[in-house]
């Protein structure tokens, strides 16, 4: 479909304007035929551009008399008829331009228009969220604060209505368009240079997919990273180079084997991995036994899976009994009646997830377990954040929020490319290690999570401390650690250390940098700010004692 403002207007208002101008034509011609008189009472004409004149202040009903001479009867009454002619002509043209401004298909256009011409506007690095779900709105309220422009488009109206009357620290421009459309996110600011990454967030597969797959084509310099909710699309996304796939339920499956087999790992992952203002989870380790499982969709299949793994007994409750793969002894039910429940046996069992598509039915299986059975291992899907204080009131053991979980992979993403490796390696390590960790990066005067930074030993991104190692002088981990720190704030902490292809967790202190190397860093964003000002500036990089002795 054709947008531009200037070819909808006119293929509107063709008739009206076809009108106009023939009301005015006629008007103007008639008055050069009528016979009148000059003041010697000689015949006289309008010339067409006095007819002109005339016809322009009487069609517009101003009213400046007769010029240049008097008119005859003639004239006067072709004057009336001019009047009610072009009157008319302007009632029909006015009418119809209220109708078009009116118009949602004109309306929609301009929009268009101007989002097309704020997006062109944008001179600086920025991000396109292609969905405004839950998880588009944490991703757009934390990349907001820390002052990214941002392109936001989804299909659905209302809500690109609710984010245009919401203030951020960033511009937000927003559109209601297709994102599986490739055009859409042309205009959308795919191919800007200065579109540096693309989140396909929206909570269809395939439109996740195609979004994927149109990025990595028409902007090869810009990261993609996308939902999958099914392996199959996962996987045919990271087949192409989609720089980051998460899949909400392989991190659910993950997190929850965590917490049953490395508790201490898990509450780090929990922690470094989920949204903006995530804290440190007091979960209670999950016990070993019988366990409830209600619903079998694609997440409760792999927790299913999970839970036989771990050498757990499972019972799952699944309404639809006719679904594939049901283990043998499955209850029919939603697991919402305490009968059901009961027939599942709550009352030997240790645990109970609840993990249907619907988060009334899970807030509901979760209390009438409670009554039946209050020591249970309560675990729970929060499908949308909506319900999220309903979620909390309940108090259990363990929630799985989707949109969270995506919207804190992405930005921890985003802040480090080492950001995966750490986490690799992490969830290799012995649990009593990453206790050790934990306890290291939390601070007892704040219980946010620390902001992970990458730092790149080089000319460009650090040049007062490359200039320092050229010229031969010893920097070490330690010394990174400590510039710049002050009393009351959250050192920094050097997580992982990569150097060629080798890759180290936590390197010691003593450990020197050489040019070149990569570090992901934890602490407080002013330390990170500091520091930086301080790998800038040869001058007050000297006093800081960062040289190794």
């Amino acid at each position: 479909m054709h947008d531009s403002f200037v070819f909808v207007f006119f293929r509107r208002m063709r008739t009206p304007l076809v009108v106009l101008i023939s009301a005015y034509a006629i008007a103007t011609v008639g008055f050069t035929l009528m016979p009148g008189v000059d003041d010697q009472g000689n015949p006289w004409r309008l010339s067409l551009f006095e007819a002109f004149y005339v016809v322009s202040y009487t069609g517009s009903t101003i009213g400046f008399g007769e010029v240049p001479y008097e008119f005859s009867s003639a004239q006067r009454l072709w004057t009336v008829v001019c009047i009610y002619l072009t009157v008319t002509a302007w009632l029909f043209s006015i009418g119809t331009i209220i109708s078009l401004v009116q118009d949602p298909v004109f309306i929609r256009t301009l929009q268009r228009r101007r989002f097309r011409r704020t997006v062109e506007g944008i001179d600086q690095p920025f991000y396109l969220v292609c969905g405004f779900g839950d998880t588009g709105r944490l991703l757009t309220e934390a990349l907001s604060r820390q002052r990214y422009p941002l392109v936001v488009v989804d299909h659905n109206a209302g809500k690109i209505d609710s984010l245009s009357v919401e203030t951020h620290r960033a511009p937000v421009a927003s559109f209601c368009m297709d994102a599986s459309h490739p055009d859409n996110l042309i205009q959308a600011g795919l191919r800007s240079r200065w579109c540096i990454g693309v989140m396909a967030v929206t909570g269809d597969d395939r439109v996740n997919l195609k979004i994927a797959v149109t990025a990595k084509l028409l902007n090869r310099n810009s990261a993609v990273h996308a939902r999958a909710d099914r392996r199959s699309v996962a996987d045919n996304m990271r087949s192409f180079g989609t720089n980051n796939v998460i899949s909400p339920i392989d991190e659910y499956v993950r997190r929850m084997r965590l917490a049953i087999e490395k508790p201490a790992t898990f509450r780090l992952y929990h922690w470094l991995q989920t949204g903006p203002d995530a804290r440190i989870p007091d979960v209670r380790r999950p016990p070993t036994g019988h366990w409830l499982l209600c619903g079998f969709g694609r997440l409760g299949q792999a927790l299913h899976a999970m839970l036989v793994d771990a050498g757990m007994s499972v019972t799952v409750i699944e309404a639809a009994t006719d679904r594939k793969g049901l283990p043998e002894g499955t209850v029919r039910g939603r697991g919402t009646q305490a009968e059901t429940l009961l027939e599942a046996g709550i009352e030997r069992s240790v645990g109970i997830l609840a993990t249907t598509p619907n988060d009334v039915d899970n807030l509901s299986i979760l209390i009438t377990a409670r009554q039946l059975n209050d020591k249970l291992f309560f675990g729970v899907l929060e499908n949308g954040l909506s319900s999220h204080a309903l979620f909390q009131a309940a108090e259990p053991d363990f929630i799985g929020q989707p949109s969270s979980v995506i919207a804190g992979n992405i930005l921890a993403s985003i802040r480090s490319p080492l950001v995966q490796p750490f986490f690799a390696q992490l969830l290799a390590r012995e649990d009593g290690l990453n206790g050790e960790l934990l306890d290291r990066l939390t601070d007892p005067k704040d219980p946010s999570r620390p902001e992970l930074m990458s730092l790149r030993i080089s000319e460009r991104r650090a040049p007062a401390l490359a200039q320092m190692i050229g010229s031969g002088q010893s920097v070490t981990v330690g010394a990174i650690e400590t510039a710049g720190h002050q009393d009351g704030r959250r050192p920094i902490t050097v997580l992982l250390l990569r150097r060629g292809q080798d890759e180290r967790l936590l390197p010691h202190e003593t450990t020197e940098l050489t040019l070149g190397d990569r570090l992901l860093l934890a602490g407080d964003s002013r330390l990170e700010r500091q520091l930086r000002i301080l790998l800038n500036n040869p001058d007050r990089l000297g006093t800081t004692g960062l040289t190794a002795p």
